[in-house]
């Protein structure tokens, strides 16, 4: 049995790559979108600390154009992932974040519902 559970939401977005990959890749521009979560963000030196409600949290950061990968890691090489892809004259970009199996049912389903409106709301940003 597995020790999380997953969840994946997607949101199109119609914007230029360029300008949707310049925004998400920027690791600065988190607190702009992802609302829920990321209350702060800063370097100290070449650490990258990502400020969440349970307080903060030292991150990497690993991109990749080409392949649109936007990923976060976390202590102990937990990965949340990301994708930006090119379809036709739009973009989807994917997410998929976990939470420990244990957490209950409605704190997940909170997650979940956090993760749609911090997508919707970065659908408004690069659209404008």
């Amino acid at each position: 049995m597995s020790n999380l559970k997953h969840s994946t939401h997607a949101v199109t977005i119609q914007t230029p790559f360029e300008k949707a990959w310049s925004f998400i890749s920027d690791w600065r521009n988190q607190p702009q979108w992802a609302t829920s979560f990321v209350k702060g963000i800063r370097k100290n030196g070449e650490q990258i600390i990502l400020t969440t409600p349970n307080g903060d949290v030292p991150i990497s950061w690993e991109t990749n154009k080409e392949h649109g990968i936007v990923d976060m890691i976390f202590p102990a090489n937990s990965r949340l992932p990301t994708r930006l892809i090119a379809i036709g004259d739009s973009l989807v970009y994917i997410f998929t974040f976990s939470m420990p199996a244990a957490v209950p049912e409605e704190v997940f389903r909170q997650g979940q519902h956090n993760m749609d409106e911090e997508l919707a709301l970065l659908k408004r940003l690069l659209e404008a």
